[in-house]
C-alpha cells in the first residue's frame, strides 16, 4: 500500500485546488473535465507525428517537446474560446489548467505506476521525484491557461505559450542529461515553472492596469 503515497502526492494537490476553486459551480467542474479531455485529445493528435519521427535519434526528445507545446497549447486555446469557459474568466482558466494537469498526472503517472507496481514492484521512495514533478506540470498548465485566457484571439500569446511549454520541457531534458541527482533535476524544473508562473501573473496584473 506504500505505493499509494507517491500516487497521492502526484494528484491530490491538483484535486484539492480544483475543489477549492470550483466548489459548487457545475460550470467550473465541467471546465475541468473539458481540460482533462483536452490533454488526452492533444496527446492522441500528435501521436502519428511522434511515431513518424522516432528515427531522429538525439533530436527526437526536443522535437517531441516542441510538438507537445504546439498541440497542447493550440488545443488549449481552442477550448478557452468556448463561450461558457470564456465567460468564467480567470477561474475558468484555472479550472481548465487544473483539469488538464490532473488528467496528465493520472494517465502518465498514477495509473501506470499503480498497475506496474502490482506486476513488478517498486520502491515507493524512488517514485517520489516523479510524483513531485507532476505538481510542477500542473502549475505550468494552470499558468499557460491563465496566459492564453487574457486574450484567446491574440496569436502572440499562443506563440509565447508554445515556446514556454517547449522550453520547460527542454530544461527538464537537459537537466536530466547533465545531472546525476534526480532531486536536483526536480528542483530545477520546479524553479523554472515557478518563474514562469510568477512572470505570467505579473504580466497579467500589468495588463489589467493599462
Amino acid at each position: 500500500m506504500s505505493i499509494l503515497i507517491p500516487i497521492l502526492i502526484s494528484s491530490t494537490p491538483a484535486l484539492i485546488a480544483l475543489t477549492y476553486i470550483s466548489r459548487r459551480s457545475l460550470k467550473l467542474w465541467l471546465t475541468a473535465l473539458v481540460g482533462g479531455g483536452g490533454w488526452l485529445i492533444a496527446l492522441l493528435l500528435r501521436q502519428p507525428l511522434l511515431l513518424l519521427l522516432m528515427g531522429l535519434g538525439n533530436l527526437y526528445p526536443y522535437i517531441a517537446s516542441f510538438l507537445a507545446g504546439l498541440f497542447e497549447e493550440g488545443f488549449r486555446l481552442t477550448l478557452l474560446r468556448i463561450k461558457f469557459i470564456r465567460e468564467l474568466s480567470r477561474k475558468g482558466a484555472v479550472s481548465l489548467g487544473l483539469g488538464w494537469g490532473f488528467s496528465e498526472a493520472l494517465n502518465i503517472y498514477a495509473i501506470p505506476v499503480y498497475f506496474t507496481s502490482i506486476m513488478v514492484g517498486y520502491n515507493w521512495v524512488d517514485l517520489l521525484p516523479g510524483a513531485i514533478e507532476r505538481n510542477s506540470a500542473v502549475l505550468l498548465h494552470v499558468s499557460l491557461s491563465i496566459l492564453l485566457s487574457v486574450n484567446p484571439n491574440d496569436i502572440r500569446l499562443l506563440i509565447a505559450s508554445i515556446l514556454t511549454h517547449t522550453l520547460v520541457n527542454i530544461v527538464g531534458i537537459l537537466s536530466l542529461m547533465m545531472l546525476r541527482d534526480v532531486w536536483l533535476v526536480e528542483a530545477i524544473i520546479a524553479l523554472t515553472v515557478l518563474s514562469v508562473y510568477l512572470s505570467i501573473m505579473l504580466t497579467v496584473a500589468k495588463s489589467k492596469h493599462k
